[in-house]
């Protein structure tokens, strides 16, 4: 199998470097805005080829992986799947975009392609998409964070939040997933994930805090609904590369091309 991983960043490197000990990858190509960073890091591995855009990135690939970007998201999914290669997609919050998404999903059974949306920072979306089946009345999330976590942020930023003035847990956003997701980019993909496993994204409720005293990164998932009630916790350690990202959203990547390459699927 040939993959093409876009973006060398805290997931996408995790990925890379499995993709180097997976004996059923035979080339691993890596595409990102910093290449030569990227060959620094990655340039000694076996099976790792850095590229540019202009030697035809898609070309004789079986997987692209996006881990970049909504952004390269928007850029690079519809061309992936256009000649015909399976896509996974890690930011999932481009997908709130309907146009983009129906763009993606249309080009997947035109193409007879896959494309992969991996579970990320919370567990429990094996549930959440068996209660869809029948009827789910409301699913909510609830994400907390330390400052070091959010400071990054897009809405952050740009509403001028200091962060590191907060003596206690402040809200930061209480609205629909439709609006988390494009508030926070980076931040909650997970939102994102448990929309499109349930019920939309205008219908799950997202609240994102910020509390200084929080020493991970949490998840609390809330459903409710004709197969019962659910609620899945989880609070995961930062990634060694950026506390932003939690680094079960990169063993998730991980896992997912893991079971991608293999036969065998648990909790499908």
């Amino acid at each position: 199998m040939k993959i093409l991983v876009i973006g060398a960043g805290a997931i996408g490197g995790e990925i890379i470097k499995e993709c180097e000990r997976l004996e059923p990858v035979e080339r691993c190509y890596v595409l990102d805005r910093h290449p030569q960073k990227a060959k620094k890091l990655y340039g000694n591995l076996n099976k790792v080829v850095v590229i540019k855009e202009s030697d035809e990135p898609f070309a004789n690939v079986d997987l692209v992986v996006e881990a970049a970007s909504q952004e390269a998201v928007i850029e690079y999914a519809p061309q992936a799947l256009k000649i015909g290669a399976d896509l996974m997609i890690m930011s999932i919050g481009a997908l709130v975009d309907e146009k983009l998404r129906n763009e993606i999903f249309t080009l997947a059974e035109e193409k007879s392609a896959k494309v992969y949306l991996p579970s990320g920072a919370v567990c429990g979306i094996d549930g959440v998409t068996s209660a869809a089946v029948t009827d789910i009345e409301e699913i909510t999330l609830e994400t907390r964070k330390p400052p070091a976590a959010l400071k990054d942020s897009e809405y952050v930023r740009s509403n001028e939040i200091d962060l590191e003035s907060l003596e206690e847990e402040t809200v930061l956003y209480h609205g629909s997933a439709a609006e988390a997701v494009k508030k926070f980019p980076k931040n909650v993909n997970v939102a994102a994930t448990l929309s499109l496993s349930g019920i939309g994204f205008e219908r799950t409720k997202v609240k994102i805090i910020c509390d200084p005293s929080a020493t991970s990164n949490s998840h609390k998932i809330k459903l409710k609904g004709s197969a019962g009630e659910l609620v899945c916790s989880s609070y995961n350690a930062p990634s060694p590369d950026n506390p932003g990202t939690s680094y079960l959203a990169a063993l998730s990547a991980i896992s997912s091309v893991r079971r991608i390459c293999g036969n065998i699927w648990i909790g499908f």
